[in-house]
């Protein structure tokens, strides 16, 4: 799995602390370690609605089609994801969960299932099926890429979710790779999260 930022707003911790202050007149307020004590009281009160001026974007590759149905379920950020209509993958790694890859005899049946998938879109494609409809024999592990934008509100949202426990494996890896990233940018923001 590959996380990489592509984008976020520059000083975008400044930017929040500014939107803030807008709404009490406190602008003469400013100063980074104001605004760093402004941001945290606020996620503390819960106020996070000036969160949203910041905004982050990543790009994702080598996650499993399951776990990027997971993360396109937030629906206030953006997507765009690589397409198996126009793509042949049918030679992409595909995602093998540990708990199959600690045991040999598992692995060998995952292996198996995936050779058989992959033969199966083949010769689907040989016979002149559409690559949009031969996806279908495909597993759910196929990799996949995609680019993911949202604001600061959304990914604490987000991330508060994909960390829990209860979080498959892959979703909750994909979230702290991010979750990572993001504190160095704004840990006033991701710093209480984790």
């Amino acid at each position: 799995m590959r996380v990489e930022l592509l984008s976020v707003t520059p000083d975008g911790e400044a930017l929040i602390a500014h939107a803030a202050r807008v709404s009490h007149r406190s602008e003469a307020r400013a100063s980074p370690d104001a605004d760093h004590k402004l941001i945290r009281r606020l996620i503390e009160l819960g106020h996070e609605s000036v969160l949203e001026f910041a905004h982050a974007t990543f790009l994702i590759d080598g996650i499993s089609r399951a776990c990027a149905n997971q993360l396109v379920r937030h629906r206030l950020a953006s997507y765009v994801q690589e397409s198996q209509r126009y793509v042949d993958v049918g030679e992409r790694s595909v995602v093998c969960p540990p708990r199959i890859e600690e045991h040999s005899a598992c692995a060998g049946v995952f292996r198996d299932a995936v050779g058989k998938a992959r033969e199966a879109y083949a010769k689907l494609l040989s016979l002149g099926v559409p690559k949009e409809d031969a996806r279908y024999v495909l597993p759910l592990g196929t990799g996949t890429a995609l680019v993911m934008s949202a604001n600061f509100r959304e990914w604490r949202h987000i991330l508060k979710l994909r960390m829990s426990r209860e979080a498959q494996w892959e979703i909750r890896d994909l979230a702290q790779r991010i979750l990572g990233i993001l504190r160095e940018h704004a840990p006033n923001v991701f710093g209480d999260q984790g």
